[in-house]
């Protein structure tokens, strides 16, 4: 099974991407997408694979934080 993380541009220098993962930086490709800072994405083995409107990575990020805290309850 393969897992893309939502995750928000903070800055981009030659085509790789700054992300921030909740309070967790990391750097991506953009070698698949056409994404500007700002702007959220999802990553997957260090590619940004898609970009995604604020809408759609705000349900996904709130998924991700009920399934954290589920597992943090276990």
């Amino acid at each position: 099974m393969c897992i893309a993380a939502p995750a928000k541009v903070l800055e981009i220098n030659n085509n790789i991407a700054t992300c921030d993962f909740g309070g967790v930086k990391q750097e991506a490709k953009l070698d698949l997408v056409d994404a500007d800072v700002g702007s959220y994405v999802l990553i997957h083995s260090g590619y940004a694979i898609e970009v995604l409107t604020e809408e759609a990575a705000k349900e996904s990020l709130d998924t991700w934080d009920l399934l954290l805290e589920e597992l943090e309850n276990e």
